[in-house]
């Protein structure tokens, strides 16, 4: 089982994953503290550093529990020794350093951008890289994934994609929608056509924002140019 937030900013790392991390701790065994590290904090804070991770929770019942972990589907590049072709000689006989390896527990991928084919309208979208490491790991095919907390119904969607069973739920209704339709489930909901809602989530203008205003600008000297 993963644990992670569905809220952004300092709710993450002041309130509740610290809170989350002590009761786990306390009720069921830790099997990895993973982070999370992208390349943007978004908006940039001028009162402190920038939020450039977030914390996942790699969790079982107890430390007997047995649990699926799929470490072959999921080996990355190992850029050390095998890069520079240097031999391993703590092995007998001794022999070149593997060229694929276990990722760590710090895991690098980008955040959702607002032109990125997956993006959607919530507020704290998981990006689909990320969520497919974690079921590749820790599920087979033909089997069920739970998100009690669907939100953007990424975690539905990559296992759907992957092969698996999904079982998403989610309160709002807008992102129940969103849920039917990145599973395949229906493509429109009481009549209502189903549809990729691209509304960006900041207000901070883009290149196209002023690019509308320059236009306005060019109108409006037109327009002067013409009453004289």
């Amino acid at each position: 089982m993963y644990a992670y937030s569905q809220t952004s900013g300092n709710d993450v790392f002041y309130g509740v994953m610290p809170a989350l991390d002590r009761y786990v701790d306390k009720k069921y065994f830790v099997i990895n503290r993973i982070v999370w590290v992208y390349d943007s904090s978004g908006v940039q804070p001028k009162s402190k550093f920038g939020s450039l991770y977030e914390p996942i929770l790699m969790i079982t019942h107890s430390a007997s529990t047995d649990y699926t972990f799929n470490y072959q589907d999921i080996m990355v590049e190992a850029k050390t020794g095998a890069e520079r072709k240097l031999i391993d000689y703590r092995k007998t006989p001794p022999q070149p350093y593997n060229a694929m390896k276990i990722p760590g527990n710090v895991w690098e991928f980008n955040r959702v951008r607002y032109k990125m084919n997956e993006y959607e309208n919530h507020p704290s979208q998981k990006p689909e890289a990320l969520l497919e490491r974690i079921l590749l790991t820790s599920s087979n095919k033909n089997e069920i994934v739970l998100d009690p907390f669907s939100g953007s119904f990424t975690t539905s969607a990559v296992a759907i994609r992957l092969g698996r069973k999904a079982v998403g739920i989610d309160i709002n209704p807008d992102y129940y929608e969103i849920g039917l339709r990145r599973t395949g489930i229906a493509l429109q909901n009481g009549g209502k056509l189903l549809y990729q809602d691209k509304s960006r989530k900041t207000r901070n203008k883009s290149k196209s924002d002023h690019y509308s205003n320059f236009d306005q600008m060019e109108l409006n000297s037109i327009a002067d140019d013409s009453a004289r």
